[in-house]
């Protein structure tokens, strides 16, 4: 029987051909490798960014110590709760003005109404020399008592206001004139006449609570004078049409102080800064420079003249500056309104307000109206830095207090804290905003950078595997070239083995034909063997007659 030959792959074309798509490989991956101008851009953006945080720490710190915490203490006396009343801060009893505080014997004088109530009590019958008619308890009481401080005779009976004057103070009229006070306090329904005693008790305690039953009173005599009361109290109570005209006309009037005061705050921040940033650069300039052969004088005279035209250049600046920062004082005035009919804000806080819409004006108008050569990057970047102002503004103001104490508790610089803390407090502010905003730049610069070189990495590994695929193609057709030739070899090895067994074939037959001839040929031999015997055997027997002749002969 013949055997099929097996095909199998040539180990040495698979060697060259691993070989040659190892060098491929190897020489991609050197075409992905990051060069080395990034590096030098990497190191050079970050000397960058590093000079910018020096020159920002002065600049910031210097804005810091001129602006918040510089003129606005001088130029504003901020309150809590804002330049504008609230009614939320009217109940917390939180005023803007000293004309709408509540003062009794100043704004609420009933003396008339008083001496007219005791005349309609003695002439109805209800009061005497003797005793009189606890109105909230409809029973008899001394009229006089006796005080405990001399024990002298005075009045027991006392006209009590029942909706408290304090708290129809809170509740609207700390928005009425002094005259429209003095009406709601003669409120004739309003005023009622009991004990010494139980008028103490009660006090400046709402009505509802005071006279209820669980302190005592038949609510079925105090409930109709109560509601009677309120209702008399609620009609000079201002409506909320008045509260409206109240309101914006405070509006208008603080809004334009504060348009006035933050506008001018703005504008001499931007040149009281220009004057201090100059003169430091100026005076570094003068000092540096000492092996100068001009006079020391002309040089200061130079500086000074230097400075006087930076100043002069930011003129323009400044008169913008008012403008916006009246706006932004304007609207900081309005949002501190707004905030305090819900919460009522600190003075610090208001401070904040103020003082921070400049930076959120920055961002709104970045983000609102970028300018057309910024990119969106650039965008994203500014307004970060101005939300990270306000809020280590914020901060820094809140911690005001907190270095004002700390200084204050040390006897030496105690008399200076008021001095101290705001250049102390200001020069924080300035060095931490600097950082925040190198920290932002650098984790932006670090976010584009990675993008970028993500982006390249993969445009790069895109390119790479388009010229390995082409080298990979070029492989392939060479493989299907060798392919081609090693099936022609195999299939001339297989005629060859065919021819090869054929020979076996003809072989095996001349081996079995041999090893017939060797069978007869041991039998020719066997033949030849047995006739040589005979031979023998004959020429023996012939031998042995020659002999026997011999013998007879």
């Amino acid at each position: 029987m013949t055997s099929q030959p097996t095909l199998q792959v040539d180990p040495l074309l698979t060697a060259n051909l691993d070989a040659l798509l190892s060098s491929v490989v190897d020489a991609d991956q050197r075409q992905l490798q990051r060069p080395v101008g990034a590096r030098s851009e990497r190191e050079t953006l970050k000397d960058k960014r590093l000079q910018e945080l020096l020159n920002r720490c002065r600049e910031e710190a210097l804005q810091q110590v001129v602006g918040p915490f510089g003129l606005t203490p001088a130029m504003f006396s901020d309150i809590n709760g804002g330049n504008v009343t609230t009614q939320h801060n009217a109940n917390q009893d939180i005023y803007a003005k000293a004309s709408e505080h509540y003062d009794r014997k100043a704004d609420y004088d009933y003396s008339a109404a008083r001496k007219q109530k005791m005349k309609d009590a003695v002439k109805d019958g209800t009061m005497n020399s003797q005793t009189f008619i606890d109105t909230y308890t409809n029973e008899k009481a001394p009229t006089k008592r006796t005080a405990k401080s001399n024990g002298k005779l005075v009045m027991n009976a006392e006209l009590d206001h029942t909706i408290p004057l304090k708290q129809a103070h809170k509740k609207g009229a700390w928005m009425l004139t002094p005259e429209q006070r003095k009406a709601l306090a003669s409120e004739k329904d309003n005023l009622h006449f009991t004990t010494f005693e139980n008028n103490r008790e009660k006090s400046d305690t709402a009505a509802e609570t005071a006279l209820s039953a669980e302190n005592g009173y038949d609510e079925s005599i105090t409930k109709p004078l109560i509601d009677k009361a309120r209702a008399a109290i609620d009609q000079h109570q201002p409506d909320t049409k008045d509260r409206l005209i109240y309101h914006g006309k405070e509006l208008g009037i603080t809004g334009a102080k504060e348009f006035g005061k933050t506008g001018l705050r703005r504008a001499m921040g931007v040149l009281l800064f220009e004057v201090v940033n100059g003169s430091f650069v100026e005076v570094h300039k003068v000092v540096s420079q000492r092996d100068d052969q001009q006079p020391l004088l002309d040089r200061v005279v130079a500086a000074v003249e230097r400075v006087l035209k930076r100043v002069q250049s930011k003129f323009k600046a400044a008169f913008d500056a008012f403008f916006e920062g009246g706006l932004q004082g304007l609207v900081s005035n309005l949002l501190t309104f707004l905030i305090n009919n819900l919460i009522t804000t600190s003075a610090k806080v208001v401070t904040i307000i103020r003082e921070g819409m400049q930076e959120l004006f920055k961002a709104l108008k970045l983000l609102l109206w970028p300018p057309k050569e910024m990119s969106g990057t650039e965008v994203m970047r500014a307004v970060s830095k101005s939300l990270a102002g306000l809020f280590t503004l914020g901060a820094g103001m809140l911690l005001e207090q907190s270095v004002n104490t700390f200084i204050v508790g040390i006897p030496v610089l105690a008399p200076l804290a008021g001095t101290i803390t705001p250049v102390l407090t200001g020069l924080m502010t300035g060095l931490a905003n600097a950082l925040l905003m190198y920290a932002i730049d650098s984790l932006i610069d670090w976010m584009l950078d990675k993008g970028t070189d993500f982006i390249n990495v993969q445009i790069d590994t895109l390119q790479a595997t388009a010229e390995l695929g082409e080298r990979m193609i070029e492989q392939v057709e060479l493989q299907f070239r060798l392919s081609a030739r090693y099936r022609m070899m195999v299939q001339l090895n297989q005629r060859i083995s065919v021819r090869f067994d054929q020979a076996t074939e003809a072989a095996q037959a001349s081996v079995q034909h041999a090893q017939g001839a060797i069978g007869e040929q041991a039998k020719t031999i066997a033949s030849l063997s047995q006739a040589i015997d005979s031979k023998k055997q004959f020429n023996e027997r012939l031998g042995l007659l020659l002999q026997q002749v011999r013998k007879e002969t």
